[in-house]
């Protein structure tokens, strides 16, 4: 045989051979099915539908914390839910707003009736058409509720009626009006000894008359301290919370904002007798940070954002950052790594705003290095956990803010708000005459005991602080603006980092007096402490006030102005007995 003829059979055998297997392969894909062809998509265990006026709604996401799921056209969801967080709930899309449970309670969410990541089950969800791109959203912390302390008639006398009047101003004005509490929402180590836990919390404040739709956040006082569990189990401890007020963490769309709450504590509850050892097994100790699988389910619910100019509402229980007192942040998660990895997810937005509370005290910062960022530390609502009432004293946080909330006015993508207070409304500043506390300190024989057994704080009775004026401005922030005259002569203002006097003498003071033995007294500085020196003890001062929305406070202080850690009303009722 020729070379070439040689040649050219080997190639055509070649030819007939590779066709062979090719078409062998092809009869054997189609007689068996590759894997990924056989293995049939999960089954859906989460189903339902999202409705408005009894009509579909599409294209309303859904999650269970974990996935997530579009409506379709005839509004119905499915997801192939493992059930680990253990509830379902609806992306609230801009435009309606929840149904809501008593007048005040969300159905954004359902609780799933089983565990078991086979068994499936059914939630429908309902919302309504609402106009919110204007809103108001009013944000509170720490109520501390325990059934002690008469907190819970202090919370129907005066932070009840200090929401209802926010919520009344909304409601004139034609907005839609929200809330959402910033965890601590009970008071964990009460749980079992007063027989009043998170969802007896949540009903009381329910009952008590609350006016508006009300979120809620996780707070470390919200875990149950009768479960033992370590970080990667403290979803055990999490279920109490989850049956009353909804899922850890979710998202909501109102008008022109995206909300986002997650749960920055990690329970870990290691063995040990907590301070009240009925019922309660370890040491209700935990962790600040925001878990990886939030944070997984967090990247994907901001892709869903495709606007990066979206103002982005974070809402956490501990705070990010601590202020310095030059009001920059400064980490305050347990690891930098974790606030890292938090303001990583969120770099692609340019206006982000954290809410958190558990500080107890009133601080907003902000900084050059996360410039797409502000923090909103809140204030604790129950004061110092309702404590210095009870003992008739004046309603105080540990830096001598008067506790309150605030309003939050969103225009669109403008955002505004005002610390409003419970007793002194939206009066940002309360002024301390030195010489009328200097006189206090000095004649009061509990104080005199008090600065004796702790020489490391403040005698304020000493001639230091003759003839100076002290401003706590619980309104301050970076952006604002404190003046003040002595007869209209303009005085120079300087920022102090001490202790509020009235504070001091509320609570540290009158626990030394009423302890059987010294106890361990925390210094609380405040970082919005401001003194100005006069020339005369009886000259009046004007305190003028301007925050970074130009609103104004202004006030003129006549002196001597009486130092009085009482109110007029608990020292009437003493004289009358």
């Amino acid at each position: 045989m020729p070379h070439n003829t040689y040649s050219a059979y080997n190639t055509y055998n070649t030819y007939i051979a590779c066709f062979m297997k090719v078409l062998l392969l092809l009869l054997t894909l189609a007689a068996f099915p590759s894997a990924a062809a056989a293995t049939p998509p999960p089954a859906a265990t989460v189903t339902g539908t999202v409705t408005c006026d009894g009509k579909p709604l599409a294209g309303v996401t859904v999650s269970d914390g974990v996935l997530f799921a579009t409506t379709d056209d005839t509004g119905s969801y499915a997801l192939a839910s493992k059930k680990f967080q253990g509830t379902v709930f609806v992306i609230t899309p801009s435009g309606y707003e929840p149904v809501c449970r008593k007048g005040v309670l969300p159905q954004f969410w359902a609780a799933l009736k089983s565990r078991k990541p086979d068994k499936p089950e059914r939630h429908d969800f309902v919302l309504k058409r609402c106009d919110n791109r204007r809103h108001r959203m009013i944000v509170s912390a720490d109520l501390h509720l325990a059934n002690r302390s008469e907190d819970l008639l202090q919370l129907k006398n005066t932070y009840i009626p200090a929401i209802r009047e926010a919520v009344e101003e909304a409601r004139r004005d034609s907005l839609p009006v929200y809330s959402i509490i910033l965890g601590d929402l009970s008071s964990s180590a009460h749980w079992y000894s007063s027989e009043f836990d998170i969802g007896d919390a949540l009903h009381s404040v329910v009952a008590s008359g609350y006016p508006t739709m009300l979120y809620t956040v996780m707070g470390e006082q919200d875990y149950d301290g009768a479960t033992p569990c370590s970080g990667a189990t403290d979803h055990n401890a999490e279920r109490m919370y989850v049956y009353a007020c909804g899922p850890k963490y979710y998202s909501m769309n109102i008008g022109d904002i995206h909300y986002v709450v997650l749960d920055n504590t990690v329970f870990r509850n290691e063995a040990g007798e907590g301070p009240y050892p009925t019922e309660i097994v370890g040491k209700r100790n935990y962790d600040r940070f925001v878990t990886s699988d939030q944070l997984a389910w967090l990247r994907r619910d901001l892709a869903l954002v495709a606007d990066k100019a979206t103002p982005i509402v974070v809402c956490m229980h501990h705070n990010a950052f601590r202020s310095s007192q030059k009001g920059t942040l400064v980490n305050s998660f347990t690891d930098k790594r974790w606030l890292d990895s938090l303001t990583l997810c969120l770099r692609d937005f340019g206006n982000v705003h954290f809410f958190t509370g558990h500080s107890h005290r009133k601080r907003t910062a902000e900084s050059a290095e996360l410039p797409n960022i502000v923090e909103h530390d809140l204030p604790s609502a129950s004061g110092n956990a309702w404590v210095t009432v009870f003992d008739g004293f004046r309603h105080l946080c540990p830096d001598g803010t008067a506790p309150g909330f605030d309003i939050c006015t969103m225009d669109g993508r403008d955002i505004s708000w005002v610390y409003r207070t419970e007793e002194h409304g939206n009066a940002a500043f309360r002024v301390y005459d030195m010489n009328e506390v200097g006189k206090y300190y000095r004649e009061n024989e509990d104080v005199r005991r008090f600065v004796k057994e702790y020489p490391a704080r403040i005698d304020y009775g000493s001639q230091t602080f003759a003839d100076c004026v002290y401003i706590n401005w619980w309104g301050f922030e970076p952006a604002a603006k404190i003046e003040v005259w002595e007869n209209d002569k303009p005085l120079k203002v300087r920022q102090i980092y001490q202790e509020d006097p009235l504070f001091a003498v509320s609570s540290d003071v009158f626990r030394l007096k009423n302890s059987r033995k010294k106890p361990t007294i925390r210094k609380n500085t405040c970082q919005h402490l401001f003194r100005v020196k006069t020339s005369s003890p009886e000259s009046p001062v004007r305190i003028r006030t301007t925050d970074r929305f130009g609103n104004v406070c202004e006030e003129t202080i006549v002196r001597p102005l009486p130092f009085e850690p009482q109110p007029a009303a608990k020292k009437r009722k003493d004289k009358g007995k």
